[in-house]
């Protein structure tokens, strides 16, 4: 079949050049006839990758991390162009979302072959559409998430973790978490869901799509690709101590019954910012998808049903 390869040489500090020469060769070898989005950075990735859909490629192959995943979503949402996915990234939550192999080129391309063959599954899944609240459009690179949307210490984490050279891997998420510790204050939020609307502060919010943030953390234990609804957290303020076993916790899914913690379940969110009387409440951050910035608020998030299709093992 004729692939697509896009992949962002800028990726990871320059750590994964690399990954697109093995993934190039690891499909070749396997039959498959490939054009590469050929780029320097990520938007002329993004770009590049756009231009391959007008030749008639059957999939889309992304190489990196969820930053990666970010970038083919939107360029293959609500197409027939199906997405596959070589985990090399730091994260690699969504990889791990469908049980997909990390750092493993040969297992992820066997996994993408075996599925263009019938052999495994591609399945319809749910992204996360990004609107203004007046369904205004945002800019183009920003219109679809995979993952998570964060917009509290979250964001500010993921903004940090990025901006790191080392540690390398899943460790620079957790190194980010100790410096945001120590300047610890509340955001203002006014949210509308399904379910109502409420206002006031919040140390983290986030809108999850799949179940992992930040390398393995399990922020949204009941997040699923197939149900049109998006999970929605947000932490009460807490003090340090308690925000740093919370951590613990949520690294094996077990924070949704903590008393600070509250869960819901909606097909969509406006999240905007909100100070009222409470003028030590800080603005909340710049958001972030899937590890890349997004926008600043007021936003509508929506789940949008079986918007891309994914190449996955034959189901278990």
């Amino acid at each position: 079949m004729k692939l697509g390869l896009v992949s962002n040489p800028a990726s990871g500090h320059g750590r994964h050049r690399s990954a697109e020469d093995l993934a190039r060769g690891a499909l070749v070898r396997r039959g498959h006839d490939l054009l590469v989005a050929t780029s320097t950075c990520y938007d002329t990735s993004r770009q590049a990758a756009t231009d391959l859909l007008g030749e008639g490629i059957d999939a889309l192959v992304v190489v990196g991390g969820d930053g990666m995943v970010h970038l083919g979503l939107d360029v293959v949402a609500q197409t027939d162009v199906p997405m596959g996915i070589i985990a090399t990234g730091t994260g690699n939550d969504v990889a791990r979302h469908f049980g997909l192999p990390a750092r493993d080129v040969e297992a992820a391309a066997d996994i993408i072959d075996a599925a263009l063959r019938g052999q495994g599954r591609i399945e319809a899944c749910d992204a996360i559409h990004v609107t203004r609240p007046d369904g205004t459009r945002v800019p183009d690179e920003h219109e679809w998430c995979m993952a998570t949307v964060g917009i509290g210490i979250d964001a500010q984490i993921n903004a940090r973790a990025n901006a790191l050279v080392w540690p390398h891997g899943e460790g620079r998420y957790l190194a980010a978490v100790l410096p945001e510790l120590a300047i610890l204050r509340p955001f203002g939020y006014r949210v509308t869901t399904d379910s109502g609307t409420w206002a006031g502060p919040a140390l983290v919010l986030a809108v999850a799509n799949t179940r992992y943030i930040g390398g393995g953390m399990e922020l949204a234990p009941t997040a699923d690709t197939s149900d049109g609804l998006l999970d929605v957290l947000h932490l009460d303020p807490v003090g340090r101590l308690s925000l740093g076993r919370l951590v613990r916790r949520i690294f094996v899914g077990k924070h949704l019954d903590h008393p600070a913690v509250h869960h819901e379940r909606t097909r969509a969110i406006v999240i905007e910012p909100w100070a009222g009387d409470a003028h030590w409440l800080r603005r909340p951050p710049l958001a972030f998808a899937d590890g890349e910035p997004l926008e600043h608020l007021p936003l509508r998030l929506r789940a949008a049903p079986g918007a891309v299709r994914v190449l996955l093992p034959a189901a278990q």
